[in-house]
């Protein structure tokens, strides 16, 4: 009873941690977003620190509580940080728990938990495992991981959370089992021998990246669309990796199969109602102006490079008395930049006008909270109107440049 006990308290502190974290991430330049800048610009927020260090001690609680416990029990009690962190995240926000994102986190904790009990997985042994199984079984995470990123990239802020919290869960599945086999080789063979081979260089790539995807998720859409799939996904991918990997086992008989896939059934059903949770779609004009915001700093970004390589391009030219078709191009690709660019700022014009004529729909917390993160934006998209306008005046000299007639110098006689 009383490694249960610890369990669930390691699961209050974790859940208290990651809804820190992805308060503090929601506050993030949003061109920051998928960017290693987002690490180091959290790392200089004392909330976010309070956070990462709080998940940590709930982690270590929890690998505390396995020695002591049947693993599957152990996991299955763990899964309930996803409804604490649900709850938490409404109290901090100073509004009701919907009855629909209750009833989804409860479906996903349900079918996690049907999952567990009836595959009663192993998840093997940390030995002396090949480094090919290492590669096949890891490096099939790490793609499928890159892939969701992928194609995060081209999502809205929703589904984006989503994609990225399930790309972050399956490398920190994948970071666990690494951890146990380097931990393995630390006790064994001691530390020359840990340095000097690869498991902890992946431990610590593989964090790094999935640190980076969660708060890329975290910064792209409320907590019920990010954390849902972070949960479920590190669980599976813990999984499969100790079956494929470390020669765990999994039981298939007819009856468990059925209430496997009856219980990943309900995790999805449950996963769906918390992304399109009220407390989510109400926001979608808000997350939609912020990542836009982030796409059109970046895209200005850009254009300040190409420009200053079209105008180097254009010096070279008139220096050596021709023209060129690299020119043309790097032209082009300048022009669409700042279509895209004027689109985008047309775009994040409809949702502000969106945003403001839901706000008397709002309680006076969300009202509070909308003004504040409208004023950040506001400055942002003041940012980005001023960039465009010398952007603009300096495409058009650049321009007028590549028009004029080169001169070649006379040969000396």
């Amino acid at each position: 009873m009383l490694v249960y006990l610890l369990v669930t308290i390691a699961a209050l502190v974790v859940a208290v941690g990651e809804v820190i974290q992805q308060r503090s991430a929601a506050q993030a330049p949003p061109e920051h977003n998928l960017s290693i800048r987002l690490l180091l610009w959290l790392l200089h927020r004392p909330q976010w620190l309070a956070g990462l260090a709080a998940s940590t001690a709930g982690n270590i609680i929890f690998a505390t509580a396995v020695g002591r416990g049947n693993l599957a029990l152990v996991e299955a009690v763990f899964v309930v940080r996803l409804l604490f962190a649900v709850i938490l995240a409404a109290l901090w926000g100073r509004h009701r728990v919907p009855a629909r994102d209750l009833l989804g986190s409860l479906a996903i904790n349900a079918g996690l938990i049907a999952f567990l009990l009836a595959g009663h997985p192993s998840k093997g042994h940390s030995g002396q495992i090949p480094d090919l199984r290492w590669l096949i079984g890891g490096g099939a995470v790490v793609i499928a991981a890159l892939v969701l990123t992928a194609l995060a990239r081209r999502s809205s802020p929703v589904p984006k959370a989503a994609l990225l919290g399930v790309g972050a869960g399956l490398l920190f599945g994948l970071q666990a089992s690494l951890t146990q086999s380097a931990l393995r080789m630390l006790s064994h063979d001691g530390v020359v021998a840990l340095l000097a081979s690869w498991h902890g260089y992946a431990v610590a790539a593989v964090a790094v990246v999935g640190m980076l995807l969660m708060q890329s998720a975290f910064e792209a859409a409320p907590l019920t669309a990010s954390y849902p799939g972070v949960v479920t996904a590190e669980l599976i991918s813990g999984i499969i990796i100790g079956i494929v990997v470390l020669g765990g086992a999994v039981r298939l008989g007819p009856t468990h199969l059925a209430i496997v896939v009856a219980g990943l059934l309900v995790m999805i059903a449950g996963i769906y109602l918390l992304t399109t949770s009220p407390l989510v779609t109400g926001q979608l004009d808000e997350l939609v102006r912020r990542q836009d915001v982030g796409a059109a700093l970046r895209i200005e970004q850009r254009l300040a490079r190409e420009l200053h390589r079209a105008d180097r391009i254009v010096a070279r030219a008139h220096r050596r008395g021709e023209g060129g078709r690299r020119l043309q191009r790097e032209l082009a690709r300048i022009d669409a930049g700042i279509d895209r660019l004027c689109r985008l700022q047309e775009d994040i014009r409809r949702h502000r006008q969106a945003e403001q004529e839901r706000l008397p729909e709002l309680s006076q917390d969300q009202q509070q909270q909308m003004a504040e993160t409208h004023r950040a934006l506001i400055e942002q998209e003041r940012t980005i109107d001023e960039q465009a306008r010398r952007l603009q005046q300096q495409i058009a000299t650049l321009t007028r440049r590549a028009n004029q007639p080169t001169v070649v110098a006379d040969s000396p006689p």
